[in-house]
């Protein structure tokens, strides 16, 4: 399982939970515009589950037009930035069983030389 499959059935997974209502909704202070506050951290917690999905979308169109199968192969300081982002994401599960301590969120800097070097 690469880091994307990994995202994609977390981001699955809380899915699910949020439809089955396993998380309490509501937040702990009353909103300013006045209302009772139910549903938004429900709202805001499918909101990133969304978020997330559009970030690993991000991350596939780029791998596939720069013919990048494995996130770990990318190269150069877009790529790595855009590895960065799912290494990022992945962090937030690093206590999951089938977290690869290999994705550390720790930003990649392993940039090339040469790559630095380009105007």
């Amino acid at each position: 399982m690469n880091i994307v499959e990994f995202l994609e059935a977390r981001i699955a997974e809380e899915e699910a939970a949020i439809r089955d209502g396993m998380f309490v909704v509501g937040t702990s202070e009353l909103p300013e515009d006045g209302s009772d506050g139910k549903a938004s951290l429900g709202e805001r917690m499918q909101e990133e589950c969304a978020e997330k999905r559009a970030i690993i979308a991000s991350w596939k169109e780029a791998a596939e037009g720069e013919g990048i199968e494995d996130p770990g192969d990318a190269e150069g300081t877009v790529a790595i930035a855009r590895r960065a982002m799912l290494t990022i994401l992945a962090g937030s599960y690093r206590d999951h069983p089938d977290y690869d301590p290999g994705w550390s969120p720790e930003l990649p800097n392993d940039v090339s030389a040469e790559v630095r070097a380009e105007p």
